[in-house]
């Protein structure tokens, strides 16, 4: 039913953004990847979930610093292994992953989340 709603709204020119209810337990981001996934399932195409997952989503919460790569902005994004138009399941492909312009170590990250 969900997937039908949102396949009208989209047509209807309705604009989308994003947001996951996975809440506690579910690891943290991966709820994500299955809620892109399940958009382009519903009709979407990856080219618009994915701006709805970034751009749209900051716009709506007047996160002025996030959603797209421009000067002046936080620099939060991830570099994939594969092209996510071609396959929205290479979102899960993720090569590096940078915070405010730095690349995040996560080889230890991982190793300290596995500690506790």
């Amino acid at each position: 039913m969900q997937a039908r709603s949102l396949k009208k709204l989209v047509a209807a020119g309705v604009r989308i953004a994003f947001g996951t209810d996975a809440g506690i337990g579910a690891p943290y981001g991966w709820s994500a990847h299955a809620e892109i996934a399940d958009m382009v399932a519903a009709g979407m195409t990856p080219a618009q979930a994915i701006v709805a997952a970034t751009r749209t989503s900051a716009e709506v919460l007047r996160l002025d610093q996030l959603g797209t790569i421009a000067a002046g902005k936080s620099a939060d994004f991830i570099v994939l292994n594969a092209n996510p138009l071609d396959d929205i399941m290479n979102t899960r492909r993720i090569a590096q992953v940078y915070l405010r312009g730095r690349q995040i170590d996560r080889t230890s990250l991982s190793q300290s989340w596995n500690r506790n």
